[in-house]
């Protein structure tokens, strides 16, 4: 799963901190790769517990109105940037 771009920093949407270790990022899938929808971003512990069920990960219409192409990704930051731990659509 490749990120078409990988943005600097991934704020979250919910409670305005930068996200620094793991979080949710709504993208579009164009052609096998993810472009993704940075001003949608949420923080892991926004998802769990304001947009998803207290402890379940958020659905991606919990995060953006989907479009046909979306896909909610489940993203971890490293020190090389951004991994696409999984997808869900």
């Amino acid at each position: 799963m490749d990120l078409a771009s990988h943005p600097e920093t991934l704020t979250c949407t919910e409670c305005g901190s930068i996200i620094e270790d793991a979080g949710y990022l709504p993208a579009t899938e164009r052609d096998g790769t993810y472009h993704p929808l940075v001003d949608a971003a949420v923080c892991d512990t926004c998802g769990f517990n304001d947009l998803g069920m207290t402890g379940c990960a958020p659905e991606l219409d919990d995060v953006v109105d989907p479009g046909p192409d979306d896909t909610l990704l489940h993203v971890r930051l490293t020190d090389s940037g951004i991994e696409v731990v999984s997808a869900k659509e």
